[in-house]
């Protein structure tokens, strides 16, 4: 009988607790009227042809009520993936991210009361990867599954990166190797293919008056001082500006090359193609810009 009266007593209780995070979730709710703040932002930052995503999903009708349905036609709604997309513009409520556009790099961003409006580039499109000798297609996968190679072994493969039919180490995507000092360098991991050269593109790049290399290998390989050299030549526009050469030993080093005739190209498509004759335990990585 008292356990009875004691959950009697609890019922009231319960039924505050329960008001009380009605009350809260209402005043969390962002009202109808608020979304007309996603405009200005959006406005600012949308480019014709991105694909606009709202986050969380089920917020979208409250975008396409303020945005109007130009920015939502069919092709981006019912769209079957982001993956060719060159740009995105995701609107997110209260922190809400999308996991379709994990692999794109943030561009820029505007806050306006609970939300957050992001300008978003596809990695993908700026840059393709594949071999020549023969010919090898790479695909951009932001969903992949990362991989370390723990103590002693290969750096970590990270989860948005460029996967090779020929296995996970023919792969391209951004790492961090230990150099001769164990200092941690971030940089491409570009291992070289079996066949002819691993090429990495970048499109519609500016250019200065020179592109700055710095490169190496993971130095646990390296400072066996056994494995062939690593050439990495540098080709705007198709043509060949320069190349560099990384013999064991070098450490993390860094190379210039002038780009010539090609310094100061508003956009220009640059190929970083990199070879070596015996591609044994050739953990290479490589960073550059052009200034």
């Amino acid at each position: 009988m008292n356990r009875r009266l004691a959950w009697a007593a609890l019922l009231p209780l319960a039924g505050l607790l329960e008001l009380g995070a009605h009350a809260w979730i209402t005043a969390r709710a962002v009202q109808p009227e608020e979304w007309a703040a996603v405009r200005a932002p959006f406005e600012g930052l949308h480019q014709p042809g991105d694909v606009v995503v709202v986050s969380p999903a089920w917020a979208e009708p409250h975008a396409r009520r303020v945005l109007g349905d130009a920015h939502f036609g069919l092709a981006e709604v019912a769209r079957s993936g982001v993956e060719t997309a060159p740009r995105a513009i995701e609107i997110g409520l209260r922190g809400a991210r999308s996991e379709e556009l994990a692999g794109f790099r943030e561009i820029a961003r505007r806050e306006a009361g609970p939300f957050v409006v992001r300008e978003l580039e596809n990695p993908a499109e700026r840059a393709s990867v594949f071999g020549e000798e023969p010919r090898e297609l790479c695909r951009w996968d932001a969903r992949a599954i990362a991989l370390t190679g723990g103590l002693g072994g290969h750096p970590t493969f990270p989860r948005a990166r460029f996967t090779c039919p020929s296995g996970e180490f023919f792969g391209v995507g951004q790492t961090v190797i230990a150099d001769e000092r164990f200092r941690p360098r971030h940089c491409i991991w570009a291992h070289p293919p079996r066949e002819g050269e691993r090429v990495v593109r970048f499109e519609r790049v500016p250019l200065g008056e020179r592109v700055v290399i710095d490169h190496g290998m993971y130095w646990m390989i390296e400072r066996n001082l056994t494995g062939a050299p690593v050439e990495i030549a540098v080709r705007v526009d198709g043509e060949e500006v320069g190349r560099l050469v990384h013999v064991d030993g070098d450490g993390w080093s860094r190379g210039e090359v002038p780009l010539g005739r090609h310094a100061r190209a508003e956009a220009a498509t640059v190929d970083f193609a990199v070879h070596s004759r015996d591609v044994a335990h050739r953990h290479y990585c490589v960073r550059a810009d052009t200034r």
